[in-house]
């Protein structure tokens, strides 16, 4: 789709929308999110690289998972609750 296309698209599905408060609600967030520099995150990279090393683990088949429902199982045997 060419710009100009995208842009009369855009346009005519603006004026569906801000006849929808909550769907106005919903694009003021989208706008500020767009609109506002990125914030540092909470989260540090260190984090975000240990969760994407684990996901690849376990999508990698080498992890040792347990559901919990054995997990529960395990406990009760273990120690009786």
């Amino acid at each position: 789709m060419k710009t100009k296309e995208i842009r009369q698209k855009l346009i005519a599905n603006f004026g569906k929308l801000i006849q929808d408060d909550s769907k106005l609600a919903v694009l003021e967030g989208v706008f500020d999110a767009i609109l506002n520099d990125e914030k540092a995150s909470l989260v540090s990279d260190i984090h975000y690289q240990k969760v994407e090393e684990v996901r690849a683990e376990y999508h990698s088949g080498n992890s040792f998972v347990t559901s919990w429902e054995d997990l529960e199982k395990q406990l009760n045997a273990k120690y009786g609750f």
